[in-house]
Parts: structure tokens; sequence; C-alpha cells
């Protein structure tokens, strides 16, 4: 919007970028965007259930909005890890998180005896083994553990035909950094949360001071 004078020449110039993007695979294409963009780009990087340079698309989900908070506090924290020279703004900053139905046969590693091997946090051998066991078996869904929130659990969708419904109830949150960890409000609500940097120590890219 900062680059153009009309909501015409916005649309004119969204429509020139999705040209230079790879294609919205077919069985996709009657999605929302935010449900099929995981499906649309090869994986630049392994992923818990996708390996490295897979053109099969997964798409991860948490079956409640902590969870997925907690997720995306972590991945803020390894961003600017990883960033050194990079310091995080003072400012908050905005997710928007949004609710969708998926359903189909899938796996539970929440049932399995031993779910150790499914959550480390950086070896992906066994989940990229049961990904394709699961694929190969016309499975849609895996039901896991969240290694960040613990109790939790997330969704690793691997089909488009999974979902069952569009874009449904939203909520916004805003992030904070703060001298121990980040801290999350609900706008519009009375949600609030708090992530201090130790509840990631035991993954070993996370670095406490």
């Amino acid at each position: 919007m900062k680059l153009v004078d009309s909501v015409d020449e916005q649309a004119l110039l969204e429509d020139m970028l999705d040209v230079s993007k790879p294609p919205v695979p077919a069985a996709c294409q009657h999605l929302h965007y935010l449900q099929y963009t995981p499906f649309r780009y090869t994986a630049r990087h392994a992923t818990r259930f996708r390996e490295k340079g897979d053109r099969r698309g997964v798409y991860y989900a948490s079956e409640k909005v902590e969870t997925c908070a907690t997720e995306v506090a972590f991945y803020r924290v390894l961003f600017y890890l990883e960033s050194p020279d990079t310091s995080p703004s003072p400012r908050p900053f905005e997710m928007t998180a949004f609710r969708t139905q998926v359903g189909g046969a899938s796996a539970d590693i929440t049932t399995f005896d031993d779910v150790g091997p499914y959550v480390d946090p950086t070896n992906y051998t066994a989940p990229h083994a049961l990904a394709a066991q699961v694929r190969e078996a016309e499975g849609q869904i895996i039901r896991f553990p969240s290694v960040r929130d613990k109790g939790g659990v997330n969704l690793a969708v691997l089909t488009c035909a999974a979902f069952k419904s569009g874009i449904g109830e939203t909520q916004g949150w805003w992030f904070r950094f703060g001298e121990h960890g980040l801290f999350a409000t609900q706008r519009f609500g009375e949600g609030r949360l708090e992530f201090p940097f130790t509840m990631f120590a035991d993954d070993p890219r996370i670095i406490i001071p």
C-alpha cells in the first residue's frame, strides 16, 4: 500500500507479484491463501515432518491458540539468536491467529508408547520417516505433542484435501520482548501469555545468558 495510490493499483501490483511465485497446486486452489501457501513452495530447510527440498507441503497448526503463540515466541527468539547483529524492536509486533477445521486419515503420535524420537528439538529423522509412511498410506494429518508448549498438541496437515472449512474466527495478538522473555496480550480480549527465555532452554539452539 505504501507503493501505490489506489486500491486498483494495489490489486494490479498484487497480481504482478503473484505471477512471479510458484503456481498454487490444483488441489489447493479452492482454499484461502493462508491455507494453501505452505503447499506452494519447496522446503528451503527441513522441518519436523518435511525434508529440505521436498515440494510436498506441510501446514502446521495447533489445537489451542496458547500453543500456537508459544511456537511463535520460540521461533522469534531463535530468529534473533541466529541474527546477532539484529536487535528486537522495543515496539510490539502483531500476529493474527485464525481457526480452521481439518479432518481425515491421521496418525496420532500422542498415543505412542515412546514419543521421544518425534519431539527431539533438532533431530527430525523419526518424524521424516513417519511422514513418509503416512503419505504412502494416503494419510492426511499427523497429530503430535508440541515441543515448546508442554502438554500442547500440534497438527501437521499433509494435504489440502484435509481442510474442511475456510478461515473462521480470528484473534489479534501483540507480542513484545522484555528483559527476561516475551509476553503477549490479546487485542480486544483478555488473553495474557508470558514466555520466559528459560522455557526454551532444552533446545540446544537457544542460549540463555
